[in-house]
């Protein structure tokens, strides 16, 4: 596989998983179980292109801070499902942080600044 297809693969699982982030934070209960399954499929899709790039671009081990950084962040997205199910009041605020997020991640992957 190329680079060029990892990171569509990536961008692809990336939108995935902000969208259903956006229709949990601010969508209907009937429709929770799709959007769940579209944020899991998102971060999953999102993981394996990601780590595609990672062996395209031969990172080693270790990983440098922007990469864990990243990671780290994966996790944060993983975790705001269950966020949202357990403080609904916090849906506007979580729906924003998770743009932000996804800017930070941006920033990052492109920049590798550390």
């Amino acid at each position: 596989m190329t680079i060029q297809f990892y990171t569509w693969l990536h961008l692809a699982g990336i939108g995935l998983t902000l969208l259903a982030v956006g229709g949990l934070a601010h969508g209907r209960d009937s429709s929770r179980k799709l959007l769940s399954i579209a944020h899991g499929v998102g971060l999953l899709v999102a993981l394996v292109g990601g780590f595609g790039l990672v062996a395209k671009y031969g990172i080693p081990w270790p990983w440098p801070g922007w990469l864990v950084v990243k990671v780290v962040l994966w996790l944060i997205f993983g975790a705001s499902t269950a966020l949202l199910k357990r403080k609904p009041h916090l849906s506007t605020p979580i729906w924003w942080g998770a743009w932000g997020l996804f800017l930070i991640a941006a920033y990052l992957g492109v920049h590798r600044p550390f």
